[in-house]
């Protein structure tokens, strides 16, 4: 599933390791690509993800996976490499992570509590508090309902020391 050995130039012209997760592992969704950014971002590791959704109909990046990696760039202050619809590779080069403002806008009924899944893990270890204004579907198929965000994980999270709110606009 990874490759830890593999080499490419970082954005300052160094020669960084850059650990490679196969997006087709197991069911080949969105999952490993999810947590293999965040991961990346918390860790300081340039990662790069192939074979992105190879499991599904159709593979590589789609709206919500595209927004939820944009918004780990720009939590992480890094770069993107394929970000791009129906990509399926792409390479995150992160640097530290910021707090503040962050949006991320689907531009379609893309799961917003699929982008929480990215973006959360990262803000966890930023030195202050954020604000994440996220567009996109909030009772999606094959995503986690709004409803199991902000009844189930919301109070697992606040366990963890993740405490969070969120207002839901429209349904």
């Amino acid at each position: 599933m990874t490759d830890a050995s593999s080499q490419s130039f970082g954005m300052d012209g160094s020669t960084e390791k850059v650990t490679s997760l196969d997006g087709s592992y197991m069911e080949g969704g969105g999952q490993i690509l999810r947590m293999g950014m965040a991961l990346g971002a918390i860790l300081r590791k340039p990662v790069r993800v192939y074979n992105i959704r190879a499991g599904r109909p159709n593979p590589g990046l789609q709206a919500q996976h595209l927004t939820g990696i944009q918004l780990v760039k720009q939590i992480c202050n890094g770069c993107l490499i394929g970000d791009q619809i129906g990509s399926t590779e792409i390479t995150l080069y992160p640097e530290s992570i910021s707090h503040g403002n962050f949006h991320g806008d689907t531009k379609t009924a893309g799961s917003v509590g699929l982008l929480l899944q990215v973006a959360l893990p990262c803000l966890a270890f930023a030195q202050g508090s954020s604000t994440l204004i996220l567009k996109g579907g909030t009772n999606a198929d094959f995503a986690p309902q709004i409803d199991y965000t902000l009844e189930i994980f919301k109070p697992l999270a606040k366990k963890f020391g993740l405490d969070f709110s969120c207002n839901v606009i429209q349904r």
